[in-house]
């Protein structure tokens, strides 16, 4: 991380208002991208770089921990951004979806990504209102936000085929493919860590009469020997995986969406456990 003067703001709270906002591992655009923060979750407010914009934050969702620019924040005190998330229940189940100022038109108010958190206002025939962190309100088609039923794991996976992969990245405009897993099996309602390193401590290895079942996780090793990439188990021997792009694949030679790159680099099939998320972690790997 770059030296950089900063001062002391902890004890605040702050609710992302832009879509997406990049986490960075240092007050500067070009510093390593290490994640992105969705528009409706909340951070806690660590320090700030003196005069230049930059907060140092962490999410209060999954701990995770970087540098950010303030514009993309609303300010409010820790009981306001429980409030926040109390009263947002909605979210956003379209991979993108235009906010618009009128029901079914008007102008842009803000684009919003799956996994996005809102307030859910009143409908209007094939439109519902939503309230946003700045309190604006927009209007989307009902149909792109979730308040009770979810989408099944399979298909949203073939909703999000061939999204490319992205370093950092936790919109479907670019996913890492410790994103993709945590993103996914969020809104199966299990909560994950950011990284590969953390997902894998947070679950627990099958054993070898255990079949793996959908929503279980498979790890991998990179070079180095670490645990380096994650996919999410389909059934029958199938994960869904971001590398390179979204995609399905197999280590069986013999079906045609083997993956040949992957095979003999398997750690094991692993079944998340259901627990609280570390608000200590830093992040240390994704694939």
């Amino acid at each position: 991380m770059s030296r950089v003067a900063t001062r002391r703001a902890s004890g605040r709270s702050a609710i992302v208002s832009q879509a997406a906002l990049d986490l960075r591992r240092g007050p500067d655009h070009r510093e390593e991208l290490r994640s992105q923060l969705l528009l409706g979750e909340t951070v806690q407010v660590l320090r700030a770089a003196k005069e230049s914009g930059w907060l140092e934050v962490r999410g209060v969702e999954d701990g995770y921990q970087g540098w950010v620019r303030a514009w993309g924040l609303m300010p409010a005190t820790l009981a306001g951004a429980r409030r926040w998330r109390a009263r947002a229940t909605a979210r956003v189940v379209s991979p993108f979806v235009e906010a618009r100022s009128r029901p079914a038109g008007g102008w842009l108010v803000t684009p919003l990504f799956w996994g996005t958190r809102v307030v859910p206002g009143p409908r209007r025939g094939r439109s519902r209102a939503l309230r946003l962190p700045d309190r604006r309100t927009a209007w989307v088609p009902a149909r792109s936000l979730m308040q009770a039923r979810r989408p099944t794991l399979e298909r949203r996976v073939q909703e999000l085929l061939g999204v490319p992969y992205l370093w950092g990245g936790r919109t479907p405009a670019g996913l890492d493919c410790s994103a993709f897993a945590q993103l996914l099996l969020a809104e199966q309602g299990v909560d994950l860590p950011r990284d590969t390193a953390d997902q894998i401590e947070a679950a627990a290895a099958l054993g070898p009469r255990v079949r793996p079942r959908s929503g279980d996780l498979i790890f991998f090793r990179a070079r180095s020997g670490r645990v380096g990439h994650v996919g999410v188990g389909l059934g029958n021997g199938y994960f869904a995986h971001c590398r390179g792009t979204v995609r399905i694949g197999s280590l069986d030679p013999d079906n045609p969406l083997y993956d040949s790159e992957l095979d003999g680099t398997e750690v094991g099939w692993f079944r998340p456990r259901t627990r609280s998320i570390s608000r200590a972690s830093v992040g240390r790997s994704r694939g």
